[in-house]
């Protein structure tokens, strides 16, 4: 998993003058998920505020790796940055400095675990509270569009190679049927 140093900062409800963090982050395979003192954010920021968001409470956060000359808070940003102990000389090495100033940073000790666990847990509350289970057990040919559609991304969502081989095939035939299903509708919709 690749990791490295960034500044985050809380945007909601916050004037650049949130509490502020350098630490290490980890990334997930596509970069769109971030691990960071055991949260989880995914990009995209809800609204204005920030160019990611923490799934578990829908916060803004500004995400970004430290600048060279460590100004990483805004211009019209205040405050004391936390500093996780175990990043400073490699943050020190990046903005050329032998120490930090004392009056800028305050040293923390930050959770570098990545939530990988934690990231799931919450993202399948949100996908279950969202998908209505009974659809997977109706008939394809019975299912409205739009449950076709959401069944197949219920089934696209699973981490198939972590099944076990019998149950993947089932998957995959039930995805297969469903897939089928869904193209006949809309070959049909195009010849009406």
């Amino acid at each position: 998993m690749k990791s490295e140093i960034v500044y985050v900062e809380i945007e909601t409800g916050a004037n650049h003058d949130g509490l502020a963090q350098i630490g290490k982050c980890f990334f997930s395979k596509t970069g769109l998920t971030i691990y960071f003192n055991g949260n989880v954010y995914q990009k995209g920021g809800r609204g204005s505020a920030g160019n990611y968001y923490d799934i578990e409470t829908g916060n803004g956060y500004w995400i970004s790796g430290v600048k060279k000359n460590g100004t990483d808070r805004h211009k019209f940003g205040k405050g004391i940055i936390e500093i996780d102990e175990s990043v400073i000389d490699e943050y020190l090495k990046i903005i050329g400095e032998t120490e930090l100033q004392k009056n800028k940073f305050k040293l923390v000790q930050l959770n570098n675990v990545p939530a990988k666990e934690k990231a799931t847990e919450i993202l399948n509350e949100k996908y279950e509270a969202e998908f209505d289970n009974s659809i997977r057990f109706k008939n394809p040919s019975d299912l409205t569009k739009i449950e076709l559609e959401n069944l197949i991304k219920y089934y696209n969502d699973f981490d198939l190679p972590k099944m076990y081989k019998k149950n993947r095939k089932e998957f995959i035939e039930e995805l297969k049927n469903l897939e089928i299903e869904l193209e006949k509708r809309n070959v049909q919709k195009n010849y009406a």
